[in-house]
């Protein structure tokens, strides 16, 4: 074999070994998506299997937010959430809620939730809950009464129902 043909058989194999190392590294790169995400499903799917049915516990309650200055508001017209508590909604609770934040929750196709809208008097009632534990929560806006400024939080609350329950749960945190 000449040398010339040597050097381009070389340079070829060269070629076809980077070649077939980034298709198997891009491969590899895939399946550990595809693996994550398919963790992730199976996860949703466990945790809120159970919330997919209809229930008979009952779940009422009143928000309300005391402010600095000893004045009480109620949570009129506000949106009530009922989550399950799962990884998923621990993790906003934590990220987000608990440090004040006021991001609303990012709606996942295989989470369950429900939403209800708190009367006059921030008082509001969701029906046919499953057993289980859960998570109340509702954003509220008010203006400062010493400065004026506009503020804003996510009240919450933790609940557990089982069976035909009826609880009260007072969303106020």
């Amino acid at each position: 074999m000449s040398r010339k043909r040597e050097i381009a058989t070389s340079t070829r194999q060269h070629v076809t070994l980077v070649v077939t190392a980034c298709l198997c590294a891009a491969l590899v790169a895939a399946l550990s998506c595809s693996h994550h995400r398919t963790k992730k499903a199976e996860i949703n799917e466990r945790e809120y299997a159970a919330y997919r049915t209809r229930g008979a516990a009952q779940i009422s309650g009143q928000v309300t937010m005391t402010l600095p200055s000893g004045a009480v508001l109620d949570g009129s017209a506000c949106q009530v959430r009922l989550t399950p508590i799962t990884t998923e909604s621990t993790r906003y609770m934590q990220d987000v809620v608990l440090q004040g934040g006021t991001k609303p929750w990012k709606e996942s196709p295989d989470a369950v939730w429900w939403i209800t809208t708190a009367d006059q008097a921030g008082r509001f009632t969701f029906r046919e809950v499953p057993a289980g534990s859960y998570y109340l929560t509702c954003p509220v806006a008010w203006r400062d009464t010493i400065d004026g400024s506009a503020r804003e939080r996510i009240l919450w609350a933790e609940t557990t129902v089982s069976g035909t329950d009826t609880v009260d749960v007072p969303v106020s945190r």
